[in-house]
């Protein structure tokens, strides 16, 4: 894909679809600016192994506000910017409970996370790429910017959002040959679904079922025509697509990657 010696920012570097993207860049021979709260064992072990090629940041995105000191430290690490990948995001706590059942606190912390590190981020990584008059912006939104999810009131709207923000900025930096677009993945097999607390488990308790039979029988359950979760890599396989000079008349689209689940949209 020609990305060797770019510069790839990843937010969400620990584990996951953000871990698989960053293996991914690795791979094609890009640095990578792994961003995360905390780092897992195979987090470690990746920037152990590739010492030159990935630096790391511990930096907690929820709490983060000095937008021109991100920029900074992330100048600093490489000397330049060519890739985001805004991948970091969380769903709601009190999933399954209700529209009522959740604070303005709740919508605002998520919101934070969700959607305004990616603000911040963005904002952040764009005065690098200006001088370059080139870059690429690749938001992981989810299917649930379109299909709300009653589990999940806070999420959804927030990922909604996200596909707006993209089709924005693709508008107003296209014309210096930044593309922006976004990525909406249906249900990945990622420690959001299959974690001790994760989506298999509420939607285990709703239906009484075992989390393992969540994960078993919902691929079909929810109409995925391929009959299976995505895996990780799949969406890390697209985002290194968008990401290289083969997408290059490519922005402001959201691709949806869900393996026929949303059949309307």
């Amino acid at each position: 894909m020609h990305l060797k010696n770019q510069v790839a920012v990843v937010t969400g570097a620990s584990k996951g679809i953000g871990l698989a993207i960053v293996k991914k860049f690795v791979e094609e021979g890009a640095n990578v600016i792994a961003i995360s709260r905390t780092v897992t064992n195979e987090l470690a072990q990746l920037i152990e192994s590739n010492a030159d090629a990935v630096k790391y940041f511990a930096i907690d995105l929820n709490e983060e506000r000095d937008t021109q000191q991100l920029s900074d430290l992330l100048g600093s690490a490489f000397g330049r910017i060519d890739i985001l990948v805004n991948n970091v995001g969380a769903i709601d706590e009190r999933r399954g409970q209700g529209f009522l059942a959740t604070s303005i606190e709740e919508w605002e912390q998520l919101y934070q996370l969700n959607l305004f590190s990616i603000v911040r981020m963005t904002q952040a990584a764009l005065p690098h790429m200006l001088k370059q008059n080139v870059g690429a912006v690749i938001n992981i939104s989810s299917i649930n910017a379109q299909m709300p999810e009653l589990m999940l009131p806070i999420y959804g709207t927030t990922k909604a959002a996200i596909n707006n923000l993209t089709k924005m900025l693709a508008g107003e930096f296209g014309p210096r040959q930044i593309r922006v677009n976004s990525i909406s993945p249906g249900p990945v097999v990622t420690p959001l679904w299959n974690a001790e607390n994760g989506m298999a488990s509420s939607i285990a308790s709703a239906a009484s079922m075992t989390p393992d039979e969540v994960m078993t029988k919902l691929p079909e359950m929810a109409g995925i025509t391929l009959g299976r979760f995505a895996e990780p890599e799949d969406i890390a396989n697209l985002t290194i697509f968008l990401s290289s000079k083969q997408a290059s008349m490519i922005t402001g689209a959201n691709y949806i990657i869900d393996g026929n689940m949303t059949k309307m949209i």
